[in-house]
């Protein structure tokens, strides 16, 4: 959205009211433009450049007012991108004459910063377990920086010593917790939204502004590409079967789950699956349909609508509560009906599992199953890169790594937009989306690929590869498709 100056040539007094142009995108689409009054009032020959000439009477009080305005609209612009939204110029005039109003009319409320932060931690319980946990995470970092620098935190330590807080317990998260700038950033981002609520509470007069750390620019992402993805599908090695043994691994146990549904007599009353097994089988179909761990720890049987005519999967995402239709897969529809299959609609889709041991579990597996391919993952701690050296991808695979497969290897079909991908993996902002792109070596060496002439063997070797392929029957086509994907 664009933020101009403008003066209003329309009046017919020799000076003419000046005031800040609000110009972009509206709601529908189109584009759109309003106007917040300055209450100042400049001669033409005073509004130069698309600014105030300093040769203007008072000019440093009207820029100051000017200033000052710019600000606040520039907070509430990126208030409302913090909050995954994209900001429009009525929604913005809006919110600018609501803060007006309520910093005219309303007092400040005393509060202390930590009944503050437990009535927000309270506010916020019922959203998804995996925000619920950073908030206590940022707690126990506030808590533990207070006790090692023996200074009580309180608002106004926060809003009136930005700079110095920031500094200060950055260099704790440092010292003491070796944490990395990125994580850092979470804990100050996390910071920054209970400072918002605050201030909408009226419990701070403005939420003070951080200043982000810099972090490395990582290309390539941790994710499972095509031919790994068939390959962990295609591993049976720790699948429960009866009379099947496990005592070489002392890593697996057996998940027992009764079946409730109408049927569950055809499914054997029972589902029996291992550890392994179950965390094989979730990270397949997060890569699968590109949900989050928080959505498998909440996914019921009848969360699914499950249209069979168009074969898609439908279900309500935790973190956005935005619902999004997905392609059923070979992969998917297995995995949904192995698990589905004798529940009532009640029951959870999969056992449950927390995070923290389906990570753990997860690297496990892989390592078994032998994914080593390479991968960088370098982070900066301060000012100083660390974690530079090339691991194997097992040590540095997670649960989010199923959704940034989901994107990734649809982005390698090479059939379908960005946009078309945003829809399926529900992203809302282009900027988050991009967060899930990797850009490894062999996608930028596809540039050499650009304006190649083929020679008439190829043209050769590509019709006999066509009319070969057009001989097959359906299943041997979907085969050939599969291992051709596999290669890329």
């Amino acid at each position: 959205m664009n933020v101009s100056l403008k003066l209003d040539s329309s009046n017919n007094g020799k000076e003419k009211p000046l005031y800040i142009r609000l110009r972009g995108k509206s709601v529908n689409g189109k584009t759109e433009e309003t106007s917040i009054s300055t209450e100042i009032k400049l001669l033409p020959r005073h509004f130069k450049n698309n600014g105030i000439s300093k040769s203007s009477p008072n000019y440093s009080s009207k820029i100051k007012v000017v200033n000052s305005i710019l600000d606040e609209i520039e907070n509430i612009i990126g208030e409302i991108n913090h909050q995954g939204e994209i900001p429009n110029p009525t929604l913005v005039k809006h919110l600018y004459f609501e803060n007006r109003v309520s910093k005219e009319v309303v007092t400040p409320n005393y509060k202390s910063f930590w009944n503050s932060f437990e009535e927000f931690y309270l506010s916020k319980k019922h959203n998804s377990r995996g925000y619920v946990k950073t908030l206590l995470t940022l707690k126990n970092h506030l808590l533990g920086f207070q006790n090692h620098s023996k200074r009580t935190i309180t608002f106004e330590y926060i809003t009136g010593k930005t700079i110095l807080f920031q500094s200060h317990f950055q260099d704790y998260l440092w010292s003491q917790k070796n944490l990395s700038n990125g994580y850092i950033n979470k804990l100050f981002n996390n910071l920054s939204n209970f400072l918002f609520w605050s201030q909408q509470l009226n419990y701070i007069q403005q939420k003070p502004k951080f200043t982000k750390l810099r972090e490395v620019d990582r290309d390539e992402k941790i994710y499972l590409k095509t031919e790994e993805i068939y390959k962990l599908f295609s591993s049976s090695k720790w699948n429960y079967k009866e009379k099947k043994g496990f005592k070489t691994n002392p890593h697996i146990t057996i998940i027992c789950e009764s079946l409730e549904g109408t049927r569950s007599k055809h499914f054997g009353n029972e589902l029996k699956v291992t550890n392994w097994e179950l965390v094989k089988d979730v990270f397949l179909f997060m890569s699968s349909v590109g949900c989050r761990y928080s959505d498998i720890e909440h996914f019921k049987v009848r969360h699914f609508d499950f249209d069979s005519n168009v074969q898609t999967l439908t279900w309500i995402q935790q973190k956005t509560n935005k619902s999004v239709s997905v392609p059923v897969t070979d992969i998917s529809g297995n995995i949904f009906k192995k698990y589905s299959g004798g529940k009532s609609l009640e029951q959870r889709l999969f056992p449950k599992i927390s995070q923290q041991k389906f990570n753990k579990h997860l690297k496990l597996l892989l390592k078994d199953l032998k994914f080593n391919r390479l991968v960088s993952h370098p982070k900066m701690k301060g000012s100083e890169i660390i974690d530079n050296d090339d691991k194997q991808l097992w040590e540095l695979i997670s649960s989010h790594s199923g959704r940034r497969s989901f994107i990734k290897n649809l982005i390698d079909l090479g059939n379908m937009d960005y946009k078309t991908i945003m829809k399926l993996s529900g992203h809302r902002s282009y900027s988050e989306f991009l967060k899930y792109v990797s850009v490894n070596q062999e996608d930028l060496m596809k540039g050499s690929q650009l304006y190649k002439l083929q020679s008439r063997d190829e043209q050769d070797e590509m019709e006999e590869i066509i009319n070969t392929i057009s001989s097959f029957d359906d299943d041997k086509r979907k085969l050939v498709l599969q291992m051709i994907r596999s290669l890329k």
